[in-house]
Formats: structure tokens, C-alpha cells, sequence
């Protein structure tokens, strides 16, 4: 039985992928899987205010899982758990800057994880080959669809909600998962019932068990359904 949903913010609770206005579909999913005793982690590449604030307004109050995973906080006990250390260092802005990306401004606020918006005539070649560039330096590299996050090693999202899965006693068997870029894959193949809505990565629909018929939050709505139905 589901005791868990790790829940993407990004394209997720948001009216769709390529929009950050929150749904208000993504209010009335919370609510349900509350309602129904359930555990509703937010799981982001966003700073962990962005996360906790996140968290708090959607009226989940669980765990929250920051910074592509390297930051965990527990809202209950006002406790924060790191799994990276240190950031990366200004040798590396300079790299990814001088490819025509600009820093987040929520790297102010950021410990581990940087985060930088791409160019506009960005294309997949010139991200692969900067990828490449970081990884060879030790760098765990996500793309998100929004901005190209770099971390030290220790970070995933699949790591994050594994500390929480332990500290709860909660199982990956009784655990949900909604996403809709390619950093949520390692996360999403773990759960025991994944999802993504109709407007996710294509590398996403490939590897959930469930794509949803609506976009962004209205999808997110769509999966909260599905999981309450098939509880007792």
C-alpha cells in the first residue's frame, strides 16, 4: 500500500512543463493525498526556502528534498540533512557562463547545488558537450528543462527520498513518484508507481507505469485520483 508521494515541483505542480504559475489543480492533489493519511514530499532542483515555502503553502508539511537531492529538510523537526558537500567553485561559473548561460538568482541561496539558465540558441549538441566537460571534473550534471544544475557528487533525487524512506521506515514498495524532466528518471524508476504528466520529457513517458491524460498540475491532480482510489 502506497504510504508515500515524492512529488516534482517544476513542471509538475506547475500549469505545465514550460510554465512556473502554480496550478491550482496541484492544491486540490495535496489535498486529497493527505486527506487520505499519506506522506507528500516535494522533491526539486530549487533552493531549499523555494522548497520549504513550497511545502508549507500547499499545506504538505513533510520532509522536502532541495537542491536535486543534496539537501533534505524536515519541516516538523526543523532539521536539515546534507548528502553533498561544499559547491561548485567559480572556475566553474566562469565555464558555464562563458557558454552563454546566466547564474539562477536562487544561487544566492543555494549550498551545493548551482543552477544556470540556458542560452536561447541552445542546442543539444553544445549542452552534451559541456556535460561532458563538467562530469570530467567530478561534477554531477542534471538538465531540468528549465536550467542546467551542477552539484558535487552525493546528490539525486532518488538519494533524497531514500534518507527520508529510511528515517520514516517507509519502503520504495509503498512509495509513488510524479515527475516530468529527466532528472526525476532514477527517482521515478524506483517507486513502486510512477507518473508524469501528458506533457513530460519523452524520456520520461518511457519509464513511468502511468502518463496522464493533462498536463502539469491538472496531471498531477489525474495521478493523486488514481493513487486514493486504490486505497483501502
Amino acid at each position: 500500500m502506497i504510504r508515500l508521494v515524492a512529488v516534482d515541483m517544476d513542471g509538475t505542480i506547475t500549469e505545465s512543463s514550460r510554465s512556473l504559475k502554480l496550478s491550482p489543480h496541484s492544491i486540490e492533489a495535496v489535498r486529497i493525498l493527505k486527506s487520505r493519511g499519506l506522506r507528500v514530499v516535494l522533491v526539486t532542483g530549487n533552493s531549499l526556502p523555494v522548497a520549504a515555502s513550497m511545502s508549507l503553502y500547499l499545506g504538505a508539511r513533510d520532509p522536502v528534498v532541495a537542491e536535486n537531492g543534496c539537501i533534505i529538510f524536515y519541516l516538523d523537526a526543523m532539521s536539515e540533512e546534507h548528502l553533498c558537500s561544499g559547491k561548485p567553485g567559480e572556475d566553474v561559473v566562469d565555464l558555464v557562463v562563458s557558454r552563454g548561460f546566466k547564474p539562477a538568482w536562487q544561487n544566492k541561496y543555494r549550498e551545493h547545488d548551482l543552477a544556470f539558465h540556458p542560452p536561447r540558441d541552445l542546442n543539444h549538441e553544445s549542452l552534451e558537450e559541456l556535460k561532458t566537460l563538467l562530469e570530467a571534473r567530478k561534477y554531477r550534471v542534471y538538465w531540468s528543462g528549465f536550467a542546467l544544475h551542477v552539484q558535487p557528487e552525493g546528490g539525486g533525487k532518488d538519494r533524497g527520498v531514500e534518507a527520508i524512506l529510511r528515517k520514516l521506515n517507509i519502503s520504495w514498495g509503498e512509495t509513488a513518484a510524479i515527475g516530468d524532466g529527466e532528472n526525476d528518471i532514477p527517482l521515478l524508476l524506483k517507486a513502486q508507481i510512477s507518473a508524469t504528466p501528458a506533457d513530460g520529457a519523452e524520456a520520461v513517458k518511457r519509464v513511468v507505469k502511468y502518463v496522464a491524460t493533462k498536463p502539469g498540475g491538472e496531471g498531477f491532480l489525474e495521478f493523486a485520483r488514481l493513487i486514493a482510489s486504490t486505497l483501502p
